[in-house]
């Protein structure tokens, strides 16, 4: 079951802007998301991702380092917005968690991937699932998870 509101279309305003950063709040709390690890909605130190709402409605996720573009990706869906924010978020969460928690004979990533799942999982288990298919597509050696 989703843990958010369904998508209502481009935040071409101030008032939809402000309607998306509550949400992003509301879902991080959901986690405990430290909030440095939230997407930010003005640019912020190099390499950490914000978002900009263009004239047209168009969300832009950024992530911009030294005056270099990294990447714009770009949708008019909330939800789309909303899954690359956390996935970003969880695996930061994810990636710290791992470290402080080795498992033996187990690579980080691995204990990393198991922890990110859990925590998209919380949020919206198709998330957990979209997440799984793009590893799938990018590593061929994944393996197995429980």
């Amino acid at each position: 079951m989703k843990q958010f509101r369904r998508d209502s279309g481009p935040g071409n305003s101030e008032w939809g802007l402000e309607v998306l950063r509550a949400e992003v709040a509301r879902l991080g709390a959901l986690i405990d998301a430290p909030a440095a690890d939230l997407v930010a909605f003005e640019p912020r130190e190099a390499g950490r991702p914000y978002v900009l709402v263009d004239a047209d409605g168009v969300y832009h996720w950024l992530v911009v380092e030294h005056g270099q573009v990294l990447q714009d990706r770009t949708t008019t869906s909330r939800d789309e917005l909303l899954y690359w924010s956390f996935d970003a978020t969880t695996y930061a969460m994810a990636g710290a968690w791992a470290t402080r928690h080795p498992i033996s004979e187990q690579e980080l990533r691995v204990t990393l991937w198991q922890r990110q799942f859990a925590l998209l999982r919380a949020l919206d288990p198709d998330w957990e699932q979209r997440r799984r298919r793009e590893l799938a597509e990018r590593v061929a050696d994944l393996p197995p998870l429980p």
